[in-house]
């Protein structure tokens, strides 16, 4: 696997770069009000679709959180691992 950070690379729509630094933006708000204020901010300026995105981008560690917890992903990893050792 070879990977250069200068490399073009093609990104489907909801990792876009512009997407990436919306959801910094109001990720680094000082406080829940400028937060909700940045995100209608964004939903003005991309739209409704690319602030979806954006509100998921920053829900990824919550859900993530939820899935690491659940039987089905202990399982799948467990399973992953014991392939990788044998």
């Amino acid at each position: 696997l070879d990977f250069n950070m200068t490399d073009k690379i093609e990104y489907p729509e909801h990792l876009d770069p512009e997407l990436i630094k919306g959801a910094l933006f109001v990720h680094n708000a000082p406080d829940q009000h400028e937060a909700q204020n940045r995100i209608m901010f964004l939903a003005d300026k991309l739209g409704n679709k690319k602030a979806s995105y954006i509100m998921a981008l920053l829900m990824l560690p919550f859900l993530m959180d939820i899935v690491e917890k659940s039987e089905e992903y202990k399982e799948y990893f467990d399973k992953h691992k014991k392939k990788t050792l044998n």
